[in-house]
């Protein structure tokens, strides 16, 4: 994890700037509305009363992105009246000779509920208003409790309720304990999902709403400018127009130096359930569909695989653009040496090359047992991966495959692993419960690339620890959520678009890397962007910019690449 002291500094410097600056919000009663261009990925909450300063206030937005790229971008409507029914929608990207449509720009409300923590650990401590979900229906969730100023401060009688297919509203946040830890909630007894198309929102005046955008550069994107419009209408009456600027850069971004993985508890089942447990295929699917889009290309598998099930696996995970190199299953343990020959026939068709088995989670396997267990493994065609922490891993670096481990990242541990040709991932870093986007991208970006890790094996992608759309009801934790389960889909949250910028991150950094190696044989002078990676290699992140690293990586690609 980042520096606790360090982030925290930073972060109430952010807040004092803001109140130095005046927090005014400068409308007027002629103006219905104001809009403030805010970044994206920051980890400042802003809630419906927060107080935006005024040199935020912006009528355009504009995005550099590559072809192929998910690119966030944020406003805040900020009411100075009532607003009733506020329809949101985007006009295509029209550049010279192309034309991106609207329908890549995907827009969704920020939504503010209740949350157990405000902090970067786990555990549950109060009711929270925090800004996490990313809707197209904002009224799938019902606040009360929105007027709450204060983000690390706990309101008791805050509450949160879900709104049901049949349009009854479901309480979720009672602090009774589920019978149990990985409640599962048939699809019957909770039907809920989102709008597949983004709804009419109401603004109270004096609150705001933040709105965020996406946009999906296509793959055949050229580059060049782009513009379009966002506009905003109450009923026939246009409020406001806030112009989209778009550049799409002459970059084909390389795939990450490190693998992207995750802990991922789902099993397909005929009965799916509102949870991180059993799923429908559909929703498997679009599981699926959404960790590949935001840069995980081949999560664990947590249970026992069976053949039909391994068929239904990675036939699902081959359609959507998987890759099924590496095999991880925490259900094979290092007393399954046996059937590592079956499971390589099993999963032979779909390319998989490298199957890892599972130690015992978080414990010391460097006793005389446990290396004898490895050495079957490795001697039947198998792997040894293992969650530790950097001591345990240190004891074994030289037969270990894999070392998952927690919280900060170690370049000295990176560096004995890879002495044995082995590799080191990971997690923990923090655990997915903090809503804060930026911690999201910098732990699992470029402080991973800085300390010659391999990979990020997070967890975990959902985690109901009891109800998993209720975040007080489990006597410890918090619930672990990237993206919320519905009956056809997820709901992402603001920190999972965080960590998919910094897969991005590792793109550019990758992509930089390999665009110097290409410029060295064409005889090309790399020397001050060599210089350049060496410094970056060695700053201390916590407090810089990622956009400004992101813009400096860009210069240099497109440099040597002319």
């Amino acid at each position: 994890m980042i520096n606790k002291l360090s982030f925290v500094f930073s972060f109430l410097i952010l807040l004092v700037t803001f109140s130095l600056v005046g927090f005014q919000n400068t409308a007027t009663s002629a103006v219905p509305l104001d809009i403030y261009a805010v970044p994206a990925i920051t980890d400042y909450k802003l809630l419906p009363t927060s107080q935006i300063p005024s040199y935020f206030l912006s009528d355009s937005i504009s995005i550099k992105a590559t072809p192929g790229e998910f690119e966030p971008v944020s406003f805040v409507i900020h009411a100075n009246t009532d607003i009733n029914s506020l329809a949101i929608t985007s006009s295509d990207l029209t550049g010279n000779e192309f034309t991106i449509p609207g329908s890549n720009v995907d827009i969704r409300i920020v939504k503010c509920w209740y949350q157990g923590g405000y902090l970067f650990d786990p555990y549950a401590h109060g009711k929270y208003l925090t800004p996490e979900l990313l809707l197209k229906d904002d009224s799938l969730i019902k606040v009360t409790g929105d007027n709450f100023a204060l983000t690390d401060s706990s309101n008791p009688i805050g509450n949160n309720y879900l709104k049901l297919t049949n349009g009854i509203y479901e309480d979720i946040s009672s602090s009774t304990i589920k019978p149990s830890e990985f409640f599962e909630i048939s699809i019957l007894e909770r039907p809920v999902k989102d709008s597949p198309t983004l709804q009419p929102v109401n603004i109270r005046e004096g609150y705001n709403k933040q709105i965020w955008v996406t946009i999906h550069v296509p793959e055949w994107g050229n580059p060049g400018n782009y513009t379009g419009i966002i506009t905003l209408k109450e009923g026939l009456h246009t409020l406001k127009e806030i112009k989209i600027n778009l550049q799409v850069l002459p970059i084909i971004l390389s795939k990450p130096s490190m693998e992207y993985s995750i802990y991922y508890r789902g099993r397909i089942s005929d009965q799916g359930t509102i949870s991180s447990e059993l799923k429908t295929k559909e929703q498997y699917t679009a599981e699926m569909k959404n960790l590949l889009d935001h840069g995980v290309t081949n999560p664990h598998i947590i249970f026992t695989p069976t053949a039909e099930s391994c068929v239904q696996i990675f036939s699902i995970r081959n359609t959507v653009g998987m890759n099924c190199t590496n095999l991880y299953i925490t259900g094979l343990y290092l007393d399954s040496a046996s059937e590592i020959p079956y499971y390589r026939n099993v999963t032979a068709p779909y390319a998989v090359k490298n199957i890892y088995v599972y130690g015992l989670d978080e414990q010391n396997i460097n006793d005389p047992v446990n290396r004898t267990k490895m050495t079957n493994i490795h001697n039947s065609g198998g792997k040894v991966m293992n969650a530790q922490t950097e001591f345990l891993a240190d004891l074994v670096a030289d037969i270990l495959d894999l070392a998952v481990v927690n919280e900060k990242p170690s370049k000295e541990l990176a560096h004995k692993y890879h002495k044995y040709g082995h590799k080191v991932f990971s997690y923990g870093n923090p655990q997915v419960v903090p809503e804060y986007p930026r911690l999201f991208r910098l732990n699992y970006g470029l402080s991973l690339w800085q300390n010659d890790y391999d990979g990020a094996m997070v967890f975990a992608y959902q985690c109901s620890y009891c109800d998993i759309w209720n975040d007080f009801d489990h006597p410890i934790y918090r619930d672990h959520v990237f993206a919320y389960p519905t009956m056809n889909g997820v709901i992402d949250t603001v920190q999972w678009e965080g960590f998919r910028e910094g897969v991005d991150d590792v793109r550019y950094m990758t992509t930089l890397q390999n665009t110097i190696l290409e410029a060295k044989a064409q005889g090309k002078d790399t020397t001050e962007a060599e210089r350049y990676i060496e410094n970056l290699k060695t700053t201390d992140l916590t407090d810089q910019d990622l956009d400004v690293i992101r813009s400096e990586m860009t210069g240099y690609i497109l440099e040597l690449q002319n």
